[in-house]
């Protein structure tokens, strides 16, 4: 295991006190396991490719490209209005 020293306000170093031992661990086991939570909860860069092509695609799927902004003028001034 390796050590690590922190600089920590002593109302929060008091609180994290009480929240371990409120669940039957020791400071060291509370600290080491909030910091495994956040590293193992990071995607992979394969994952994150994936996430971020998600986000590209759109709630709909992928709809092709956006029409532009002239496009979009052009259909609201057409008469008669659909």
């Amino acid at each position: 295991m390796a050590t690590l020293t922190i600089a920590i306000d002593p109302e929060l170093l008091n609180a994290a006190k009480l929240e371990a031992e409120r669940r039957h661990l020791t400071l060291d086991e509370l600290i080491s396991d909030k910091i495994k939570g956040i590293s193992t909860s990071r995607p992979t860069a394969e994952e994150e490719e994936g996430l971020i092509a998600l986000m590209r695609q759109g709630p709909l799927g992928d709809l092709g490209p956006l029409p532009t902004r002239d496009e979009i003028y052009e259909e609201r001034t057409r008469w008669p209005r659909s």
